[in-house]
């Protein structure tokens, strides 16, 4: 069997000098577990600028474009993104495609559209770690900061500022796009003054972080910090980076998703931000020993429940399913 992953962004980010694109990342996570579980299927990671040279038997669309027909003969929509505005919206608008298949990020998106839509079996998959990759690091010097974050602008100006901006009066290891691009026209009446933390991410900001560094620098710094964006909150999603930290045994202090202060209570610290933030970080700078216990269960918590190998083995038995 032929499967691929479909992007809407053109693949290989990874190299490039501007932002990875997280789809990216998570499709190629989710191809290497398949094709190192299953010897009889064959699976790539497929963009705009990277079309299969033949039709496959499935495509997974990571994104909300129309299927090509031409690409392959089964298409199955993987809405696992956010998009700003209600799930029961998005369904709605995303259904007219009429995919051979749904599988959701969210359980709140599969019951909105098992309830309206259930015309076509669907799947709840939620996020996994791949654990090839993802793993505990020797600690390095040069990332041992007090708090760190990886990311760019993306959260807005309330979140950010009450759960990044406080880490600033720490040791702050801070990566990802934080620069505003320069325009060559400026016309300064038409612009309001940059928000504080602009101006403070954009002077400490160390650019972009190497892939293969990740890892390291959740383990080596003390404390990994975690903004969601509001409609992962909404919806009840346990994100990526939060497994991804834990499967490093990183410490973890993250904004509040319910779902995951109900399963994860005592495998990471939950803040409501701006002082409770503040307040934290300190105490768990000053307590070693309680800092390294959480993460240890926030490990433990991974390797046993929220594996890519799990996840990749539930989304091969919906397609079989599916094409039977």
């Amino acid at each position: 069997m032929k499967l691929g992953f479909y992007i809407k962004w053109d693949k290989f980010s990874i190299e490039s000098k501007g932002n990875v694109i997280g789809d990216e990342l998570w499709a190629e996570s989710l191809c290497k577990s398949i094709n190192k579980q299953y010897s009889n299927i064959q699976v790539e990671l497929y963009a705009p600028n990277y079309l299969p040279q033949e039709q496959l038997d499935v495509m997974i669309y990571l994104n909300d474009v129309e299927p090509i027909a031409t690409l392959a003969k089964c298409h199955i929509l993987y809405l696992q993104n956010g998009y700003g505005y209600e799930a029961e919206k998005i369904i709605a608008e995303l259904v007219k495609n009429s995919y051979d298949g749904y599988v959701f990020f969210a359980k709140k998106m599969k019951e909105i559209y098992d309830s309206n839509y259930g015309g076509v079996k669907s799947l709840f998959l939620p996020f996994g770690v791949d654990t090839d990759i993802f793993y505990p690091r020797e600690i390095k010097d040069t990332l041992a900061f007090e708090c760190a974050y990886i990311g760019n602008d993306i959260k807005g100006e309330e979140a950010t500022m009450k759960y990044l901006y406080p880490a600033t009066n720490f040791n702050f290891g801070l990566f990802g796009n934080w620069k505003i691009p320069k325009s060559r026209f400026r016309f300064w009446k038409n612009f309001a003054p940059k928000p504080i933390y602009k101006k403070k991410f954009e002077k400490i900001s160390q650019g972009k972080i190497a892939q293969e560094d990740v890892p390291i620098l959740y383990s080596s710094t003390k404390i990994n910090l975690n903004c969601t964006l509001q409609d992962c909150i909404d919806w009840n999603v346990i994100t990526l980076r939060t497994y991804e930290v834990l499967a490093c045994k990183g410490f973890l202090i993250t904004d509040i998703v319910p779902v995951a202060q109900e399963t994860m209570n005592g495998c990471m610290v939950f803040t409501t931000g701006l002082d409770d933030l503040i307040e934290k970080i300190k105490y768990y700078l000053e307590h070693d020993e309680e800092r390294t216990q959480i993460a240890q269960n926030g490990y433990d918590y991974v390797m046993k429940y929220a594996s890519i190998d799990a996840r990749s083995q539930e989304l091969i038995q919906y397609i079989k399913g599916l094409i039977k």
